[in-house]
């Protein structure tokens, strides 16, 4: 039996304790594709860059979410295209986000972080829960909540 060396030097180099690279992944990243637990993180981390830091949410939308993104919020229509109406709002001009935690386990990512809107009196808190099906956000939920005037609780929501 002949064995190909394409298939057997990978296994080699595996068994040698030889690292093998995934290969690089580029945006846009949907349609959704396989992906190593390392580049899922790049790629959420890449997400909230876009998102959170750079506010440009017409990128992020276009990059990261898939065309029949399921859209949770009771006040926003599921799929891509609505989800980039939804956020041609967001810009440096327009909203400051500072991001208080983060996470990945498995296939769903977090985001916690306050958000002020220009004109705005009060700052709100929010947290943004993303299920990736491979490469690409396909679900996402969030919560958020004003500080209200009556508030017992004296501390901080941040």
């Amino acid at each position: 039996m002949k064995l190909s060396i394409l298939l057997v030097a990978p296994a080699a180099l595996s068994a040698a304790g030889v690292a093998i690279k995934p290969a690089q992944l580029d945006p846009p990243y949907c349609p959704p594709r396989e992906v190593t637990a390392s580049q899922l993180q790049t790629i959420f981390q890449e997400a909230i860059r876009k998102l959170f830091i750079d506010r440009n949410g017409t990128q992020y939308a276009i990059d990261h979410l898939a065309e029949d993104y399921i859209q949770r919020n009771p006040y926003a229509l599921s799929g891509r295209d609505n989800t980039i109406v939804n956020l041609a709002f967001v810009s440096p001009q327009t909203v400051n986000f500072t991001i208080l935690n983060t996470a990945l386990q498995g296939n769903t990512g977090f985001v916690h972080y306050k958000m002020e809107l220009a004109g705005e009196q009060k700052p709100t808190v929010v947290v943004d829960v993303m299920r990736f099906n491979g490469s690409c956000i396909q679900e996402h939920w969030d919560v958020m909540q004003q500080r209200p005037d009556d508030a017992t609780n004296p501390l901080e929501m941040w």
